[in-house]
């Protein structure tokens, strides 16, 4: 490889090197399905890392294998902000090369220490597709927390929806078995758990899913 010293060698080394992955990703397609769905699965497993952490209970703890690989479809705000993460990908791509074609149309061309503030010159020793992948897997990681952490605020707030529900087997709260629950918040749900949160305890109430007779929203009959 040639050594990089301007933004148009730069991107000619990008455009090399994703031909070459276009090629490598055609001839294996498994490699790339496997590598968003992990991605993806990251991005669930850190969205309900933070979404816990906001509300006093670790949701990481109870979770199984089919939790942590059907997390992003399961829970709609992680699939929100893997979409959200990706088009602010693309749309800043479609700046990046706008931007790009206005500087080489200019004649004057940054040099000194402005070089370093208004190229890509600290960059130029990093393969420009290896920071785009890079920057592909983590937006929508970054995304799921800032979605988990809003999420969590908004249960901890007041207002949003509420639930009464009752139970097959009664739950022991502070010595005292229970049938029945009102004022809840739901936080989320996996594979065995639902998890909500008490407005009157002020605490989250882990509850297995099989133990739930009946759910009923305030002002609405029983879902049963």
């Amino acid at each position: 490889m040639n050594r990089i010293t301007t933004d148009e060698a730069y991107f000619a080394w990008f455009k090399s090197s994703l031909e070459k992955s276009k090629a490598f990703f055609y001839e294996h397609p498994s490699v790339l399905l496997s590598t968003t769905y992990l991605a993806l699965s990251f991005s669930g497993l850190i969205y309900l890392y933070v979404l816990g952490r906001g509300v006093g209970v670790d949701i990481i703890k109870y979770l199984e294998l089919v939790d942590f690989f059907m997390a992003f479809l399961a829970t709609p705000q992680i699939l929100y902000s893997c979409i959200g993460a990706i088009s602010t990908m693309a749309i800043g791509f479609f700046l990046i090369q706008k931007s790009e074609k206005a500087k080489s149309k200019r004649a004057e061309q940054s040099v000194g220490w402005r070089s370093w503030f208004e190229t890509w010159r600290p960059f130029y020793k990093v393969n420009p597709l290896i920071l785009g992948m890079f920057a592909l897997l983590t937006m929508p990681m970054i995304y799921s927390a800032v979605s988990g952490h809003s999420d969590a605020k908004s249960v901890l707030q007041e207002g949003g929806k509420v639930y009464q529900i009752d139970l097959v087997n009664p739950v022991s709260i502070y010595e005292q078995p229970k049938l029945r629950f009102d004022y809840l918040k739901l936080v989320t749900e996996t594979e065995r758990f639902s998890f909500f949160y008490s407005v009157e305890l002020k605490q989250v109430l882990l509850i297995t899913r099989d133990n739930i007779a009946s759910v009923q929203l305030a002002s609405q009959g029983y879902d049963n």
